[in-house]
């Protein structure tokens, strides 16, 4: 059985010279099991380990499970698996797909405009637009007066 664990943790960044910045984040972990119980122990030492090998985690001192999602199956459209609001608006971030994951288990698509700033970042496009609920209501409203 497959397993999906997303976690959080924070910490305050400890820069050369500067103030300390406090930091949080989330990451996603996979991994196999006969059972819930085997999965949260693969997944403890997965945290474990990626802590102990990665950057990434260098001034971490705890990591929270914030669930623990067993997948029995997935139906043909998908589902949604984790979600997280923040308050606020967004000062940024940094973000990695399959950090050290060999190809041959998984493999990750993004996407990037053909340009780039002076800087080499660019703005991000949405991969989906959402027509706002209201508007949608409003519309179809009118189109049935017609």
């Amino acid at each position: 059985m497959l397993y999906v664990g997303h976690f959080s943790f924070s910490f305050q960044s400890k820069p050369s010279r500067k103030a300390s910045q406090p930091w949080h984040g989330y990451f996603t972990a996979v991994v196999e099991a006969p059972n819930v119980t085997g999965a949260l122990k693969k997944l403890e030492v997965l945290a474990q380990k990626s802590a102990a090998a990665s950057e990434l985690f260098s001034d971490v001192s705890e990591i929270f499970l914030e669930s623990c999602v067993e997948l029995k199956s997935v139906p043909r459209t998908g589902f949604l698996a984790h979600v997280a609001l923040e308050e606020g608006e967004s000062l940024g971030s940094i973000s990695t797909t399959l950090p050290g994951v060999d190809r041959k288990y998984a493999s990750s698509y993004h996407f990037e405009p053909d340009s780039a700033d002076e800087d080499g970042g660019f703005d991000a496009e949405p991969f989906v637009v959402l027509k706002k609920r209201k508007a949608a209501k409003k519309a179809k409203k009118a189109s049935k007066k017609k």
